[in-house]
């Protein structure tokens, strides 16, 4: 991949165009450190936001140009490339990024201050609508498991409305390797009412994939959502929204910095 200028690109066995093909999936994301963003808001608000994460501008003939004052590569396809690229069919500049490193949480170094996320879904629409309820909410980090779907994966991205971009994400170990002793708060049907759940401070919020849930060493010990009789459960990013929303209500309030006194003289008490 170049840097800067503009690169024409008509033929779908072009090496440039294989790589950004590569990016609909995990793998090619993992390979070769890049994603694709789409949608016309979520592109402007990135490339204004996060200008040193952008590796390029993709396009066609038939859509818009970088800004002028960006130094990005401008990548023009053929228009029929275009479209194999543009999955979401947003027929707008796509948005070539650079995936930033996700540093291991380690279990045995325990819990970070704050909420800690622990995200095994696999599906990346999902995961997308999970983090941005965490960025919502104000978790402090996302832990995504060995389970989890890539979070720049192109549906995760437009899922989360670039939220993605903005959250401090770490890698964690499969669920089923999570120690047992560990003081997390697991999220499951049938758990003890969350309404009346007390959160602790540090605190890590474990998700089960859609679908089977958590191991049954966690399930009998998680807290859970009341649904009216007839509904079995909630979409597993619905549910794991409504447990966020719970914890911010729940967890104490921050505190403002406090104001420095004034240095000038103090009067006299009379």
């Amino acid at each position: 991949m170049t840097t800067g200028g503009v690169r024409l690109i008509e033929s779908d066995q072009n090496p440039v165009f294989k790589t950004l093909r590569s990016l609909h999936s995990a793998r090619g994301i993992k390979k070769e450190g890049l994603a694709l963003l789409a949608g016309t808001r979520l592109v402007e608000e990135a490339a204004a936001a996060f200008p040193e994460r952008v590796a390029g501008w993709i396009g066609s003939g038939e859509t818009m140009p970088p800004p002028p004052v960006a130094h990005w590569t401008h990548y023009r396809l053929g228009a029929s490339l275009f479209r194999e690229l543009d999955t979401s069919g947003t027929h707008a500049p796509l948005l070539l990024l650079r995936v930033p490193d996700m540093p291991p949480w380690d279990p045995a170094s325990g819990l970070p201050h704050g909420l800690s996320l622990l995200v095994p879904f696999q599906d990346p629409e999902n995961v997308g609508a999970v983090l941005r309820a965490a960025a919502a909410f104000g978790a402090d980090r996302a832990i995504l498991l060995a389970e989890c779907a890539h979070p720049y994966h192109p549906k995760a991205l437009r899922a989360s409305g670039g939220t993605v971009l903005r959250l401090q994400l770490r890698s964690g170990p499969s669920l089923e390797a999570i120690p047992e002793d560990l003081a997390l708060t697991p999220l499951s049907a049938g758990g003890t009412d969350l309404a009346r759940y007390s959160w602790p401070s540090p605190c890590g919020l474990l998700l089960g994939t859609e679908g089977r849930g958590l191991p049954e060493t966690w399930r009998r010990r998680a807290v859970g959502i009341r649904l009216r009789e007839g509904v079995d459960s909630l979409n597993a990013a619905a549910a794991a929204a409504i447990a966020l929303y719970a914890w911010s209500r729940g967890s104490p309030p921050r505190r403002p910095p406090a104001r420095k006194r004034s240095a000038g003289p103090r009067r006299r008490r009379r």
